[in-house]
């Protein structure tokens, strides 16, 4: 299980989000109780912003069994970052995060899943400060996907990113999909894809992927449990979708299925 720990604003140009209400506290909090309640840990993805504005939120996490892991400082798509300006900005979270948590960070989330074919040299960036990344979702959305890429756990191939290197040490975990025949794969892994999906597909696509021995990468945001989000005009419909049952539908995953973090699961 894994939190993308970002507020609600923060798919936003980074220079706009010191004119929003902070509702990250109260929002993660709610997933904390849930993952107490069903004896879950989980890894949270968080920016280096929200580390730096709310250390004590991050001090908690740590201290309930919690892994933290790195997404980006500033929640920038890095399909439209150079090379440079997305090393600095992860040895920027990654500096925040360490002094924080006082942990070692391990893994890595891309905003907005956002390593592709195009920019796939963020991988050699990433494995020279991290052992994992989750950021590559093996389908084809209007919004980001690789569908070629395996939809296991595997070790990306310095000549051959999107094939397995056995002698490689560097894991990327992709988000669970599902494969519908007459369809193709589709995500069910969370966020947006919790809310639209039945919840019995998404729980059938869980089993699948264990019967196969694979883990399935779930996520949530804050925000996606939060039925009262502010309303921004730049965002579209699906920001907003089936929000008031949400939670419920989290709730039942967490109640089904044994989740834990990547540290405890996988490393």
């Amino acid at each position: 299980m894994s939190v993308d720990l970002e507020d609600f604003y923060c798919d936003l140009p980074f220079s706009t989000w010191d004119k929003f209400e902070n509702r990250v506290e109260h929002t993660t909090n709610k997933i904390l109780d849930l993952f107490e309640k069903y004896h879950v840990t989980a890894t949270f993805f968080t920016l280096g912003y929200i580390a730096e504005k709310h250390p004590s939120l991050i001090e908690k996490i740590v201290s309930n069994g919690h892994e933290i892991a790195s997404h980006g400082y500033s929640h920038t798509d890095i399909r439209k970052m150079s090379k440079s300006e997305f090393e600095n900005d992860l040895k920027k979270s990654l500096s925040i995060l360490e002094k924080i948590s006082g942990d070692n960070i391990l893994g890595f989330r891309a905003p907005f899943f956002s390593i592709e074919e195009k920019n796939i040299w963020a991988l050699d960036i990433l494995q020279k400060y991290l052992k994992y990344d989750s950021s590559i979702f093996p389908v084809k959305t209007p919004l980001y996907g690789v569908p070629k890429a395996p939809h296991t756990i595997f070790h990306p191939s310095h000549n051959s990113p999107f094939t397995n290197d056995p002698y490689s040490d560097f894991i990327e975990i992709p988000p669970a999909t599902l494969k519908i025949p007459a369809i193709g794969r589709i995500p069910i892994a969370g966020g947006f894809h919790l809310r639209f999906w039945p919840l019995q597909l998404i729980k059938y696509g869980i089993r699948k992927l264990n019967k196969s021995n694979s883990v399935a990468m779930c996520y949530i945001h804050p925000k996606d449990l939060d039925p009262d989000m502010p309303k921004i005009s730049e965002y579209k419909w699906y920001y907003y979708w089936k929000l008031n049952s949400a939670t419920k539908k989290f709730e039942s995953l967490l109640k089904n299925f044994k989740f834990s973090s990547v540290r405890d699961t996988i490393l």
